[in-house]
This record gives C-alpha cells, structure tokens and sequence, in this order.
C-alpha cells in the first residue's frame, strides 16, 4: 500500500482523508480537536511522559504474552540540537489499530480487557507533545508519524478556505496526532526490542525535563513503575555521561502482594460505556524490603496520581479516574477498591508479623493528608482490630503467635517497651504484646487491653516466706527494667529474725545460713543488720533481690555491712566489748577462711586491712589489758616493734592473738609493720579526715602540692592508696622501705601519682617521706654517675627496685632527674655549689617544668656572677635572665639562665626578679645606620625585621652592650655579628644566630642555607 508519501503500510492515507473531510465539512471541529489535544498534553498528562510510554510497553507485551522489557534511550544530536529520546519495547507490534487509536481522541484501540492492562482512554500517547511535535513510532511492520507542522502544511494545502482560515486564526498551531504520515526506516528498532517511539525533541527545556525523568530526580523511572506494571519486566535507562541503568528483578526489594476480582455491574453504573465494560479489577500492596527503596506517596491507578498516600507503602489499584486521570472518582466502583486495598492490606501486615516483621510500626495513624488517605485509613484500622496483625511476645516452637489487637494484653507504663520485661510477663499474660511507647495511643484505638505493672505487684504483700519465694521467683524478670524494680522499691521480705521489711534494698543474703550465730546477730541487729529469711531467698527469688538492692557475699557482705561498721565504731563504749570484738573478728575469720591457699589467704587478709580502714577503730584489750583501737596495737616480734613509737602503740593481748591468730588480727589493723589503706576517694580540703585516717604531714602536702587547685573548690583524688601512721616510725627505715616497696600495692603507695582532674601530682607518701624519711629529699644513687655536689645515699638503697628508690630523690645521674626532684636539687645546689654544666642541666629541667611544677621557692640559689663563675647567692640578689639581650647585663646581679620563654613562670615559681625588672632598660647610642635585613635571613629565622640599626657604640643604662632589640622588635647592633644576635632573639631562634652572622657578611648565602636547611625540623 502506498500513497503521495511512500510505503503506507497502515493505510495512514485513508485516515488523513477522514479526518480532513470531517474538518472542510466543519472547520469547527478542527478548533475542537486541536483545544483537546492541548488540554490532555498541558493538563492530565504534562508530566507523564515515561509512565505513558511505559504503560504502552507493558500492554503490548500483555497482547503478545511475553515479558514486558522497555529500553529509554536519550540520544544527544550530532549538529548540536536538543537530541531525541528512543522508547523501544517488546511485545506486539504495531498495527493498523493501534495507528487509528493513536491517531484518534479518546478511541483507544486496547478496547479487550485482557488485551490493555492500563491504557484504555485513547490519550495517554499526548503526553509525548510535551517535550515533542514531530514523534514517530516504527514496528517490524511498518513505521508512522506525526508532525504538527506536515499537519498544517497539509491543510493549507488542502482545506477548504473556512479550514484554513481556521489554522491561520490559530497561527498553525494544529492538532498533532489527527493526521498520521507513514514513516521511512522501519528497521530502526533496536536489536531485541519490537516497537521503538521517537520523539525528536522540541528544545533544551524539553530535554532537561527528559534527563530529569530518566536520571530519577523527578522520580519518572523506579521500581513504582514495575509495581504498577506487573507486565513490564525490566526498564533499562540510557543518558549521555552515565553508565546505563537497569531495572528489574523488583520481587527482591519488594514484598508484594496482589488481589484481582470483579465488580456488579451495579458499582460501574455512574461510570462511561466503555468502563461499565471492564468487570475486573486489580490492585497489589507493596512494601520495601530494602532501605534505599522509595514510596511515591500518592495512589497508584495504576500509574500515579494526584491523590496523596503518606504510607511507607505502594499501593496500585484500577480504580475509576476522572476526566484528568489524576483524581479518584468517587462512587460504589472507588468504594469497593478501598474495602478490598484495606482487606489485602490487613492481610499483607499479617503476612509480615508471620515472619517476624513488625507490622504495628506499619499502621497508619494520626492526621490524614486528603480525603482517598482519610478513608482508606479508617478502613485498615477497623480492619486491624479483628486481624492477626500483632505478634504475641511469647513464641510457639521459636516462631510468632499472631493475635488481633481485640484479644491482645499490652503493658502501658513500666517496662512497656522493654523486650526483656514483655518476655519474662508473657508465660503469665496469655496475648502479651509489646508496646512501644510511640505506638501507645494507637493501641488503644485498636482496642489492646492495657495494664500497669502494679497491677501484677498488688499480690505481693502478707506472704510467709515459702510463698514469697514463689512469687520472687516469677516476678525476677522483671527486675531487669528500671521502673519495675521503682515499683518493687517497697517489696515485703521476710527476715531471719523473724520481722518483715519494706523494700529489699539495705538486706543481706547469706551464702552459708548458718554463718551468723544467736548471739553475732544480736549485736549486729542492734545496728541495723537485716538478714534474708534463707527460706525466701532461693533459686531466681535469690536473683530478684540482689537486683531489688539485697547483697549477697556470705561473709565478706555482712562484714562491709554499715551495721558491722556502726558496731565497730560504738565498740569501744560496748556494754561487752568482748561480744562485739568476739562478732567482728569471727567474720573476719569467715572472710579469710573463703579463699584457701597461704597466698590467697595473705591477699585476703592485705585487702581486708587495704580496704576496711574503720576496723582499726575496733576496741581490742592489749598487753596491759586495756582497751585500744586495733590500730593503735602491734603484733609482738614484727617489724612494727622494732620500727614503731612505743609511746604510740603497743603489744595486743596474748591471749586474743592465741584466739584469733595474727592473720586475723592484721586483717582488723593491728600493725605488724606498715599499715596501706586503699581509698577510693579523698578531698584534698578534709584535713581533719585525714588526720583521723593517720595520713602524716597531710596539710602541709595539700599546702606545697595542691594549694594552686584546692583554692578553686572541690578536690577529690580517686583510687589511691596511703601508708598510715608514718610518722610513728622511729627506727628500721631500711626494713620499713623495703617491706614498702616489696608488694605490688606497697609500690604502689609509694611510687603512684595523685590525680586531681588532668592534674598528675606526686603522691602522699613519696612527698612525706622526701621531708620526713631517712634520705635527703634529693640523693646520689651509691652506684650511678649522679655529681658528687649532691648527697650520697646509703648502700641500704641499693636493693630497692628503681621506681622505690626515684620516689624517694635517689638520682643514678643528672639527667634522669624529674619536676619532683627540683625542690631538692635546687637546695642541695645551694648547698654545695655544683659545676657550670650541671647547673645549665639543672636549668633546662626547671625551665621545662616550669609551668606545672608547685613547690615553695627556696631562700638561696646556685647562680652565675658576672664573670661566669658559680656562686651562692640570697634569693633577694639572684635574677632571672629574661632574654639573651639582658644576659649581656652582668651588673644586676648573679644570674640564673633558663630559655626566655619560660623565664616569666620561671622567675614566678622561684619568687626571683627578672633582668628587666631590675635595669631600666635605657638606651645610648648615636645615630645609627639603617642596614637591610637580607631575605636569606627570613628563610631561616621567620619573623624578623626587614632592617637592622648599625651604631658605632651602644649602651644600656650605662653599660656597654653590643646589641639590643627594642619593644617595637627593632634592632641596633655594634655590628653584624651583633646584629644577628638581636635577629635571632626575635625570631625565638636563638641557636642560629652564628649561621646568621654568615648570611649578613655572605656574598654566597647558598652554601651557607644549604649546610642549615637540612638539620631544621
């Protein structure tokens, strides 16, 4: 078949004659047609491009039976123009049919049910006339196109004079799609595919509006595509710049669910003829199974429309549409699909909790956004309250037990959300669920049973103590969250004794019944001991009431008991002593017996002593038979004997070391040689705390260490341990030292920092014991290299560890020395003046523990006088030399050289003048030259002047020097050499003032750059 334009294989010709004589018969209907087209390309369908191509694509391969596969490829043009987008799918081709129904308003040729899957209006194809007037569309049987400007070149051509007068009242702007043309080129279809549309488009808006579409910025291609297809197996996406992007396999990023049925013919009688045809009806639920998978937000008919659904859902479904095919007509059609979507949906959220998901989280609630989302809402909650859409907390062989929400038990309040409470209740609770409190009130509007975790507690009170081990047991869960164990804060236990107390908390569970005798009970009860009824307290009721505040330890529990401690205090004012030493040292034996083994005894009884400090208040008959604290008594024939004031402590009885042996006895406090007490906190402003503690010299340490941060409020030091009484000690240094250092905790004592914030200070002990113990507070290690200026030693020494011996100022040399050891190293310098070059090594490590060091100055420093010769001097004439300008000045007085960074903290620490403190700093000079400043020199020494004064004399305060820089940081320099001097000091560069000299008098300054560059950091 052919006509005027070629091959017309689809008859085209016969319908362009149609169309023309129907427009010469009345021009009328030409305007009609034309304002039509615009509605349907400008309105329903301006943005629907990719969704009408698409929905094309999937009904042709529907009519072929085969996978649906559609490929979207944007061609860029070789002349520069905007480019054209190819559309090419599978399935059944082209026909003369389909011609016709492109080519006719609101006639789709897909008028078979079972043949259209979505398209059925007849217009969907306009869509194509927003970014194009000239599309065409080529099958394996032939090709077709249409062109806005052919169609008014045809009717000018051959319209009758009303016709054309028409197109030109409209300025050419005729229908596009009236009038088909055959096309050339029908083998231009892609490989693969049967059908391909081309739309050459029309400008540059059109072809970013297409490259929106494609790349997903507009969401015009995803996976809501393939769900409202079902068809439409694949889409694969082609835009210049970008690697090619496939759709497919949407199954595995879905979990879909899909109903299909038919309508009364009664619900589709407000509907058009040809939709009162089409009986059946389909819908398919959603859900994402991936996170990056994404909602439209709005109903799907099946391709998107205007009518807002803010659910993490996707919901397709034929429903009857409006003239636009953006809005859901109302009516019996639209009411049945939203009875049967609510339905499917209940059915999808029961589907879910079946396996474990949570489909609470996935019920709509709260406001609505439009009116199709109001009443699909109150369908699937109505719904929802008689469907199995809430998994019971208790699981039947490890799989979920669905409930409907009508026969559910939720815990409001306590514990409502906690899994661990919600499973340990469920046994008890036939339909427990959980609840999350942000799904609290929709619970209830699904009508959940609600019920407080007091509820379950009224049982409790007035049961003996079998039945209140029963219900401890079943309530033991439950301890595990906060709140329950807040409404169990006033649980009745029974106790031993036969009383009953509000509240687990203060109680002590026994690991032995029988470890308390009558009469030890009596004397703790009198305190406040509460001890669990053992009959109560068995098995998971055990588990409650330690979570519920009891302790549980056997002896060590009801020995760390406040009642024991309130017992050992009041001892000493006992109406029997006696009992009460009797009750405490009895459990101490318990404790010490519960870890068999000499080694795991003697640690037993170190940390009993370590971390009970307040045994030692424990009133114990000593020699004479008077009582005194443990404390305050000593095992005959130990070390504490020998070492200890015999004014200030004295032999415990006889007769109770042979009772209770000295194990016991040392774990109460009695001393056998050094006593350490572990803290766990101290503040550095309870002085009289620690003077009860017996912790020596206390004050002045808080005074000479702390004093900078105490004054600025609370100082607490945490986890340090002490050595208690040390200022008792007379005699033995050498046994007490090393019995110090000989354990772990004793080196710790002596040898451990105090930490105060991110302040690391020396401890209590090693500062003690540089004051008060046998050594200087700074010494000479008997075998190290330490100058001879300083204290020897004794060989005693030499068998304490390392860490000992430098807690205690013993130095192997100089340079080994710390901020610690300044105080004595200063005063030991003072004392017998040291050599040049150890006082340098001196100063450079007071210059650098300056900043933090604490300590108060000494009256007399080791010092330079004017001649470089080292001398002792009165604090009062000593100065600190700030800079190496006043280091020229040798007239102020005997100096103490440290780098001029830290002068200032240096001079405050040691209450000392600085150079510039004490010389008024004027200058003399005459007038000077201005010298440049080389370039070179910045490369070095960053910062300093581009000039330099040269003067042929230079003075300050009448004396002579031979540079000087200014507070301006000018300066004036006898000569170069000088002068580099003065450039170094500014640069803080002090060191490479020689190799500045060179690159002042240097015609060569590269050998000079190139021997310094490489050795600067």
């Amino acid at each position: 078949m052919t006509d005027a334009h070629g091959v017309d294989p689809f008859g085209t010709a016969a319908l362009r004659a149609r169309v023309l004589a129907a427009w010469n018969d009345s021009p009328a209907r030409l305007r009609e047609d034309a304002n039509a087209e615009e509605d349907a390309s400008l309105g329903a369908y301006r943005d629907r491009l990719v969704v009408e191509l698409a929905q094309n694509a999937a009904d042709a391969a529907s009519a072929a039976g085969v996978e649906g596969r559609l490929l979207l490829r944007l061609l860029d043009d070789p002349a520069g123009g905007p480019g054209r987008l190819l559309a090419a799918n599978t399935g059944t081709p082209l026909d003369a049919a389909g011609v016709q129904g492109l080519a006719t308003l609101r006639a789709s040729a897909k008028r078979d049910p079972a043949r259209a899957v979505v398209g059925r209006f007849g217009v969907g194809f306009a869509a194509v006339l927003a970014v194009c007037d000239d599309p065409a569309v080529r099958s394996v049987p032939g090709a077709v196109r249409f062109s806005r400007s052919a169609s008014a070149d045809l009717l000018r051509s051959r319209g009758s004079a009303a016709l054309v007068a028409e197109v030109d009242g409209r300025d050419g702007h005729v229908p596009a799609l009236r009038l088909p043309f055959p096309a050339p080129d029908a083998a231009a279809v892609p490989a693969g595919y049967d059908t391909v549309v081309e739309l050459p488009l029309r400008d540059a808006d059109a072809r970013d509006a297409v490259e929106a579409l494609l790349t997903g910025s507009l969401g015009g291609v995803d996976d809501v595509l393939l769900l409202a297809l079902p068809t439409l197996a694949e889409i694969v996406v082609e835009v210049p710049g970008s690697p090619p992007r496939r759709l497919a396999d949407v199954h595995e990023r879905w979990r879909v669910l899909r109903r299909s049925g038919r309508h009364d013919p009664a619900d589709l009688a407000d509907r058009g003829v040809e939709d009162r045809r089409r009986l059946g009806w389909q819908l398919t639920w959603a859900l994402p199974t991936v996170a990056e998978a994404r909602t439209p937000g709005v109903v799907c008919a099946p391709t998107p429309t205007d009518e807002d659904l803010p659910w993490p859902a996707v919901l397709v479904a034929t429903f009857p549409l409006g003239p636009d095919r953006r809005r859901i007509a109302p009516g019996r059609a639209a009411d049945v699909l939203l009875d049967a979507a609510a339905d499917a949906f209940c059915a999808l959220l029961s589907e879910l909790a079946g396996d474990g998901g949570d489909a609470l989280a996935l019920l709509p609630y709260g406001a609505a956004a439009g009116r199709v989302d109001a009443e699909l809402r109150l369908r699937v909650l109505d719904r929802a309250r008689d469907a199995p859409v809430l998994s019971a907390v208790e699981r039947v062989d490890g799989a979920p037990m669905l409930l409907r929400p009508s026969s559910a038990v939720a815990l409001t309040g306590a514990g409502a959300d906690d899994p661990a409470l919600l499973g340990a209740l469920a046994p008890a609770l036939a339909g427990l669920v959980a609840a999350p409190r942000a799904v609290d009130r929709l619970l209830t509007e699904l009508g959940v049973t609600r019920l407080g975790l007091a509820d379950v507690l009224d049982l409790l009170p007035g049961l003996d103590a079998e039945g209140s081990r029963e219900l401890f047991a079943a309530l033991a869960p439950l301890a595990a969250d906060p709140s329950a164990r807040e409404a169990m804060s006033g649980l009745p236990v029974p106790l031993l004794d036969g009383r009953r107390v509000h509240g687990a908390r203060g109680t002590v569970l026994l690991d032995d019944p029988d470890l308390l005798g009558t009469q030890a009970a009596q004397v703790f009860a009198a305190h406040g001991l509460r001890v669990v009824d053992p009959a109560a307290s068995q098995g998971p009721a055990r588990d409650l009431l330690v979570r519920l505040g009891a302790r549980e330890g056997g002896a060590w529990a009801v020995l760390t008991d406040p009642a024991v401690r309130a017992a050992v205090a009041a001892s000493p004012d006992a109406e029997d002593p006696d009992e009460v030493a009797a009750a405490v040292l009895d459990l101490v034996a318990a404790v010490i017996g519960s870890q068999p083994g000499s080694a795991a005894e003697e640690e037993t009884v170190l940390r009993t002593a370590r971390e009970l400090p307040w045994l030692a208040d424990l009133a114990l008959p000593d020699v004479e038979d008077d009582l005194a604290p443990a404390g305050a008594l000593l095992l005959p024939g130990t070390l504490a004997q020998r070492a200890f004031d015999p004014d200030d402590v004295t032999p415990v009885s006889p007769e109770t070391l042979q009772e209770w042996g000295s194990d016991v006895l040392r774990a109460v406090g009695v001393l056998s040689g050094p006593a350490l007490t572990h803290v766990a906190e101290l503040d550095l402003n309870d002085l009289e705390g620690a003077d009860d503690a017996g912790l020596a010299g206390f004050a002045d340490y808080v005074e000479d260490v702390w004093a900078d941060l105490v004054e600025e409020g609370e100082a607490l030091v945490a986890d340090v341990v002490v050595v208690r009484d040390l200022d008792l000690v007379l005699d033995a240094w050498p046994e007490v030292l090393a019995d110090l250092a000989g354990s772990p905790t004793g080196l710790q004592a002596l040898t451990g920092p105090w930490t105060l914030g991110a302040h690391r200070r020396q401890g209590l002990v090693a500062w003690w014991l540089r004051r008060h113990g046998p050594l200087p507070d700074v010494s000479r290690a008997p075998d190290g290299t330490a100058p001879s200026w300083l204290p020897l030693a004794p060989e005693w020494v030499a068998p304490l560890p390392p860490l000992a011996r430098r807690a205690l100022g013993v130095l192997p040399d100089l340079a080994s020395a710390s901020a610690e050891d300044l105080p004595g190293l200063l005063r030991a310098s003072a004392g017998s003046p040291p050599a040049a070059v150890d006082l340098m090594l001196l100063w450079a490590l007071l210059g650098r523990s300056a900043q933090a060091a604490v300590f108060a100055a000494p009256q007399r420093f080791a010092a330079l006088d004017a001649a470089g010769a080292v001398v002792v001097a009165e604090a009062d004439d000593v100065v600190v030399v700030d800079s190496p300008a006043w280091a020229q000045r040798t007239d102020l007085g005997p100096r103490l050289l440290v780098p001029a960074a830290v002068a200032t903290a240096v001079a405050d620490l040691l209450e000392l003048d600085l150079s510039s403190e004490r010389g008024a700093g004027r200058l003399e000079h005459p007038v000077g030259e201005s010298r440049p400043v080389p370039a070179t020199v910045g490369v070095l020494a960053a910062g300093v002047p581009a000039t330099w004064s040269r003067v042929a004399s230079l003075r300050c305060d009448g004396q002579p020097v031979r540079f000087w820089v200014t507070a301006e940081d000018e300066v004036i320099a006898v000569d170069p050499a000088a002068a580099a001097c003065g450039l170094a000091q500014v640069a803080g560069a002090w060191p490479l003032r020689g190799a500045l000299t060179e690159l002042l008098t240097t015609d060569s300054p590269a050998a000079v750059l190139g021997a310094e560059l490489p050795g600067l950091p």
